[in-house]
C-alpha cells in the first residue's frame, strides 16, 4: 500500500514537472527569447520600467506571423530577415514627442499647458478672483441693503455693485474659456501624438534608415507605465541604399548587425536620437537558403555548360566550316569542324557574371533593383558583337592546316587559349585586345558587386572603350577568310 502511493506521488510529481516545462516552452521559443501575445506584451516590459526613468526605448523584438511578439534581452542580437516585422516598445511617448517637437508647435503648446500645469494655475488663479469678486458683490448687496434710505451712498453703492458683477461674469467667462482649452489641449495630446509618431525612423549601427518609418501609429499597451509600441517592416530596409551600403561594409561578410536605435524626425526636419539603456542589435544573415538555392541552380547552369562545351557547338562559330582537315585527328586542330568563337565567349562571360551577380545581391539584400545601365549596356554589347560575328562568319571556310601550330601542344587549356585568339591564319591582335578587355572589365565588376553589394557604374568612357573594342573585332572578322 505505502509503495503503491510511493508510486504515485512519483507520477504526481513528474506530471507537475512536465506542465512546468511545457509552461515554460509556451513562454520561450527555440532560442531562448520570451514570446507574448498582445495583451500579455505590456505586462512583459513594465517591469523594465524604472522609477522617474527619462523616455528611451524599452524593448525591442520581431512579430510573429502568429501575431505573438518575440522579445530579446538586453545586450542581444534578433536574428530577422528581410521580410521580418520588428517592434519596439517607448514610455512616456507622449511626454517625448513633446520634447522633440518645435517649441512653438501646437503640440508643445497643448502638452505645456497640460502636463506643465499652466493651464491649471492659471485656472486656480482666475478661480480666486472669481471667488474674491463673488464676495465683494456679496458684501456689496449686504451694505445696499443696509444703506437703504441713504439715497446718495446708495447710488455709490449700485455704480460699485454694477463694476462688481461685470468684473465677475469677465471671470465665470475666463474660467469657462480656460476649461474649454484645457480640456481641448488635453484631447489633442491624448490624440495628436499619433500622427506625430510617424516621424520616427530605424536606426541600426548608426545609420538612419530614412524610408524605415513605422507601418502605423503608435499603440497604447499599457496605460498605467504610458508604454507605446511602434511597428517596423524590414522590406523597406535596402531602399535606403547609401545607409546600407555602408552597413553592410561595416558588418561580417556573412550578415549584417548593428545596434538598434531610433531617430525622430521632427517636422522642421531637424533629426533628434533616441538611444537605450541597455543594447539591442539587429542580425539579418545574408547567406540564407535563397542564396544557396540560388547559386546551387546557377552554379548547375554553369557546370552543364562547361560540361557540354568540349562535345558541342555551344561555344563554336557554326557559321565557319574548317577543311583540310585530317582524319583521324592526330591533335586537337583537327578535332572539330569549327573554331571557337570568341564573341560567343564574351557574352557567356557577361551573362553569368550579370545573373550570379543578380542573385547574389538579390539573396544578401533583399533587393531587386540590382540591375543598373552598365549591366545592360554591357549584355547589349556583347550579344551584339555575337550576332554580327555570327552574320559576318556564315557559309566562310577556314583551311585547319593554316591555323595550327608549328608545334601543337597537348595540352588543352592552351590549345583553347590560341584557338580563341585565332584567325584562319593564326593569332591576332584584335581578338587579343577584345579578349583582354573583356578579362579586366570582368574582374572590375565582380570586385565591385562584392565590395559595394551593388553593380559598378562604368563610366561613359570606359563602356565606350569595351564598344570600340568590340567594333574593332568585327571590322577585321569581316577581313577574316574573305
Amino acid at each position: 500500500m505505502k509503495f503503491s502511493l510511493f508510486l504515485l506521488s512519483i507520477f504526481r510529481f513528474l506530471v507537475l514537472c512536465f506542465l512546468v516545462c511545457g509552461f515554460s516552452a509556451s513562454a520561450e521559443d527555440e532560442h531562448g527569447l520570451t514570446v507574448v501575445g498582445k495583451a500579455n506584451l505590456g505586462k512583459a516590459v513594465r517591469e523594465r520600467v524604472l522609477p522617474s526613468s527619462l523616455p528611451k526605448i524599452l524593448a525591442f523584438g520581431e512579430i510573429l506571423e502568429d501575431g505573438k511578439y518575440r522579445l530579446i534581452s538586453s545586450d542581444s542580437s534578433l536574428e530577422a530577415n528581410f521580410s521580418s516585422d520588428v517592434f519596439v516598445v517607448i514610455n512616456d511617448l507622449d511626454g517625448l514627442l513633446s520634447e522633440l517637437s518645435d517649441p512653438d508647435s501646437e503640440y508643445a503648446k497643448n502638452w505645456k499647458l497640460v502636463v506643465d500645469k499652466t493651464g491649471d494655475d492659471q485656472l486656480k488663479r482666475v478661480a480666486l478672483d472669481r471667488a474674491a469678486l463673488k464676495i465683494k458683490l456679496d458684501s456689496i448687496d449686504a451694505e445696499r441693503i443696509a444703506k437703504a434710505s441713504d439715497a446718495p451712498t446708495l447710488n455709490v453703492l449700485n455704480v460699485e455693485r454694477g463694476k462688481a458683477d461685470l468684473a465677475l461674469k469677465d471671470a465665470e467667462k475666463k474660467e469657462a474659456t480656460l476649461n474649454t482649452q484645457v480640456e481641448t489641449a488635453k484631447r489633442f495630446v491624448k490624440h495628436g501624438f499619433k500622427p506625430l509618431s510617424l516621424n520616427f525612423r530605424l536606426r541600426i549601427g548608426g545609420e538612419t534608415f530614412d524610408k524605415l518609418h513605422p507601418t502605423d501609429v503608435a499603440e497604447m499597451i499599457d496605460l498605467e507605465k504610458s508604454l507605446f509600441l511602434l511597428r517596423f517592416s524590414l522590406r523597406d530596409i535596402n531602399k535606403d541604399k547609401d545607409a546600407w551600403l555602408r552597413l553592410l561594409k561595416s558588418s561580417p561578410m556573412t550578415c549584417m548587425v548593428g545596434d538598434m536605435a531610433l531617430t525622430y524626425v521632427s517636422d522642421n526636419g531637424r533629426k533628434n536620437y533616441i538611444g537605450v539603456d541597455s543594447g539591442f542589435r539587429l542580425e539579418i544573415p545574408l547567406f540564407r537558403w535563397e542564396f544557396w538555392t540560388s547559386m546551387g541552380i546557377i552554379a548547375g547552369c554553369l557546370g552543364l555548360f562547361i560540361w557540354k562545351v568540349p562535345t558541342s557547338d555551344v561555344l563554336r562559330d557554326t557559321g565557319i566550316t574548317l577543311t583540310n582537315r585530317t582524319q583521324p585527328a592526330p591533335n586537337y586542330w583537327h578535332q572539330h569542324a569549327h573554331p571557337l568563337s570568341l564573341a560567343r565567349l564574351q557574352m557567356s562571360i557577361w551573362f553569368f557574371i550579370i545573373i550570379g551577380s543578380f542573385v547574389f545581391l538579390w539573396s544578401t539584400t533583399g533587393s531587386l533593383a540590382g540591375v543598373n545601365n552598365t549591366a545592360l549596356i554591357l549584355m547589349g554589347i556583347s550579344g551584339g558583337t555575337s550576332m554580327f560575328a555570327a552574320i559576318i562568319s556564315e557559309k566562310r571556310e577556314w583551311d585547319a592546316k593554316k591555323r595550327e601550330p608549328e608545334n601543337a601542344s597537348d595540352n588543352v587549356v592552351m590549345n583553347w587559349f590560341i584557338d580563341i585568339l585565332s584567325s584562319d591564319e593564326g593569332m591576332t591582335i584584335h581578338r587579343f585586345q577584345m579578349f583582354a578587355w573583356t578579362l579586366v572589365l570582368a574582374v572590375v565588376f565582380v570586385n565591385g558587386v562584392l565590395s559595394d553589394y551593388a553593380m559598378p557604374l562604368f563610366s561613359n568612357e570606359l563602356l565606350g572603350l569595351m564598344g570600340i573594342s568590340s567594333g574593332v573585332y568585327i571590322g577585321f572578322k569581316i577581313k577574316e577568310g574573305s
